[in-house]
């Protein structure tokens, strides 16, 4: 694989640092980033991005009532009433409490089993004139895996839409909206082969989408579906 080529640069770094990249994958990633710097840049770049999203978030405080209900529901609360207990009595139910709260843990100790994640066929990512990335697509199968930036300009009264441009020169095909935030999942119709597209781009539509089965509003954006290769 060319790690030299910005697009995959921008791809490779973006889905390290939103943790989508996982196992084997993220760990030659890391080696990747002590060979090419321009990794560690990109890197440091989406790092610094995220960061300023996460400042954005409020810190909630737990009700202060939250850990005396804890105590209630585990019987750890002292009794109003000091009656006249035997002392293995007070043995028992401490070790009853013990043996509660393991059995309550256990299964949160137990480490989740790994999900499968499908591999990533392509990838394609959408920048805008000044070079800043606003989308990153993952193509997996018949989806693609469509993550927004903050660089996208919003829109309240239009859609972004994505198209597929046909290697034979036929019409443009929609692949579905982009999202302006956050991610979004679109499906690639069965009968569409994603290895013989040319390039992808991206129009600004009325909301909901171009009324007709081509693009009606300008062409913003284009860019190249590169194929993810294996190493």
């Amino acid at each position: 694989m060319n790690y030299q080529i910005t697009e995959l640069q921008h791809a490779l770094a973006a889905r390290y640092v939103i943790g989508s990249m996982r196992g084997a994958a993220r760990r030659r990633f890391i080696r990747l980033q002590m060979q090419y710097p321009e990794l560690r840049e990109e890197v440091i770049f989406w790092e610094q991005r995220l960061n300023e999203l996460t400042q954005q978030i409020p810190t909630q405080a737990a009700p202060k009532t939250a850990w005396a209900g804890i105590q209630h529901r585990l019987g750890w609360q002292p009794s109003a009433v000091k009656a006249k207990t035997p002392w293995w009595a007070w043995l028992s139910s401490a070790a009853a409490a013990v043996l509660l709260v393991l059995v309550i843990q256990q299964p949160m100790m137990q480490p989740p089993e790994p999900e499968p994640v499908p591999s990533t066929d392509r990838i394609a990512v959408i920048q805008n004139d000044s070079a800043r990335t606003l989308w990153l697509i993952e193509q997996r199968e018949q989806q693609l895996l469509v993550s927004a930036t903050s660089n996208i300009e919003a829109l309240t009264n239009e859609d972004y839409q994505l198209w597929m441009l046909p290697a034979n020169g036929e019409a443009p095909i929609s692949l579905g909206l982009l999202p302006q935030q956050g991610q979004r999942t679109l499906t690639v119709p069965a009968n569409l082969d994603l290895s013989q597209v040319a390039a992808l781009a991206v129009s600004r539509e009325p909301l909901g989408g171009s009324p007709e089965a081509i693009p009606t509003g300008p062409v913003v954006f284009t860019t190249d579906l590169l194929k993810a290769q294996k190493t």
